[in-house]
């Protein structure tokens, strides 16, 4: 059905699109059909009207994603037309249903069988998607998919930088690219990085051979953020590595720790240009390094009570912006609910007075509320996600402030004494501070703002944003549960690994999850 290019001046027919979610083995929501089509779902013409316009390409915040990316090199390596597939991305959240897999899958095949001959494909996906009673990574599945309709036309692939490699994740692509930041900041780059190397291929300007490596890390490389220590020598290092002529591409992969996959670990990818022997120099190297800088411990996370005394002594920080408390075990951005009560329990025991921001997912509070009038005192009791374990629930006589539709479906505001709390009926993003303003809140007049991000809000905050403290709770992104976790080989931190060899020759080599 495709043909390959035989000469460099031969206009290319390429096509392009994307399935990405990130999931959360251990919510108790599953991810539907809904989700991409509320956040992110275009095909066919659909797609290229929506790059081609002025709109961000991903869900309001992102400007330039991969997708762009892709487009602009391909117009500026001349002579390629790019053809539209589908575009599927939901938020991260918990597992996605067995029906929703399955529309996403036929969704795909459907755009391929439709596309006519094409020389290339190339397909952003994340790398960590989880999917109700499958056992196998879903990317393989989709790659089989992909690979039983297109046969041996080049393919490239491009993956979230926490995305689990697997031999079914890696082998079925010609040319696999990722992003090399975190938080990251270059998904433009990276389908820029993508469509040239599958250009480059398909005019035989380059010859993509690469080895990769499997490590048996979950958790590690301190805050794991690539201008801190350790991970900065890393990422300087694949920087350099890069800027070789004989280098197309090197990555790490860091992993998302909170699936269920079995051969669950971080990973180094490294390609050049028709040398295997370079290739497996260089990915050994590599892995080496990520394995000393894996060893590196997390952040120190504070207790809740703990943090409020940290906000209490840090004046300053609260005078010029606000201090965040990053709610690590109910992180939205890694597929939490955003409806964990731990932190919000003792900050209305210990830290009322202090104003604070906090987004709380809790559809049955918004729904006994909604119909109450502005400025009412109500008597409420916030329990947060439904299905969600051993979650403490806070009693509040609060005032209603606002009341609002928005992309979090119906979210009330309640003010209880300084603290500002936002309710919401699907699970809460406030990456970006238009979470705030669109509720008619400030960020610059708060002392805290609770985050449920790891990384990604720094780069929207920056500007208010004075300290950031990361507060251990129980829910369904909890580091103790991962550190908990026992895998069979050992796996970093959970057992004392001493090498990463043994692990790599199982997962990588004779890996029973293709």
């Amino acid at each position: 059905m495709a043909s390959k290019a035989q000469s460099t001046l031969r206009p290319l027919r390429i096509a392009y699109g994307r399935i990405f979610h990130e999931g959360c083995s251990y919510s108790p929501l599953l991810t539907e059909r809904e989700q991409f089509e509320s956040a992110h779902y275009y095909e066919g013409a659909d797609l290229e009207k929506h790059l081609l316009g002025k709109r961000h390409e991903l869900v309001d915040i992102l400007k330039k994603a991969e997708l762009r990316g892709a487009l602009e090199a391909a117009e500026n390596a001349k002579q390629v037309e790019c053809v539209p597939l589908l575009s599927a991305l939901a938020v991260p959240s918990g597992p996605i249903s067995e029906d929703c897999f399955s529309w996403l899958r036929e969704n795909l095949k459907r755009s391929l069988q439709n596309m006519g001959e094409v020389d290339g494909v190339y397909l952003a996906m994340h790398g960590s998607m989880r999917v109700e009673n499958l056992e196998r990574a879903p990317e393989a599945v989709l790659l089989e998919d992909i690979r039983a309709i297109i046969g041996d036309t080049p393919l490239a692939i491009s993956y979230d930088l926490h995305a689990n490699l697997s031999p079914g994740t890696v082998d079925p692509s010609t040319i696999l690219e990722g992003f090399r930041t975190n938080p990251h900041r270059d998904l433009r780059k990276t389908g820029v990085r993508a469509m040239q190397q599958l250009i480059a291929t398909l005019r035989s300007q380059i010859t993509p051979v690469r080895a990769w490596r499997k490590l048996p890390i979950t958790l590690g490389g301190g805050t794991t953020i690539d201008f801190f220590a350790p991970m900065r020598q890393i990422f300087r290092h694949i920087k350099s590595l890069c800027n070789r002529p004989d280098v197309i591409s090197a990555h790490l992969f860091m992993v998302h720790p909170y699936t269920n996959a079995k051969d669950l670990g971080w990973a180094v990818h490294v390609c050049t240009d028709g040398d295997q022997a370079l290739a497996d120099k260089l990915a050994d190297e590599l892995a080496e390094m990520a394995w000393v800088a894996g060893k590196f411990p997390l952040p120190e996370f504070r207790s809740a009570s703990a943090a409020i005394a940290e906000v209490r002594k840090s004046r300053l920080s609260r005078k010029l912006g606000h201090i965040s408390l990053v709610d690590t075990g109910d992180v939205v951005g890694a597929g939490s609910t955003g409806g964990v009560t731990h932190l919000l329990s003792t900050l209305v025991a210990e830290g009322s007075d202090l104003k604070v921001l906090l987004p709380l997912h809790d559809p049955a509070v918004v729904e006994e509320l909604w119909s109450q009038p502005l400025e009412a005192v109500v008597q409420t009791v916030l329990r947060g996600t439904p299905g969600l374990e051993s979650q403490p629930e806070v009693a509040l006589e609060a005032r209603l402030m606002t009341k609002l539709t928005t992309e979090f479906g119906r979210s009330i505001v309640l003010k209880y004494k300084a603290m500002h709390i936002a309710v919401t009926e699907q699970p809460p993003s406030s990456v970006h501070p238009k979470f705030w303003r669109e509720l008619g809140l400030s960020p610059w007049k708060a002392d805290v703002i609770v985050q449920k991000f790891f990384f990604h809000y720094r780069m929207f905050y920056v500007a208010s944003c004075r300290k950031n403290i990361p507060v251990s709770t129980p829910g369904p992104t909890c580091l103790d549960s991962v550190r908990a976790r026992k895998f069979d080989p050992p796996v970093w931190p959970s057992d004392p690994v001493q090498n990463w060899r043994n692990f790599d020759e199982i997962h990588r080599i004779n890996s029973p999850l293709l």
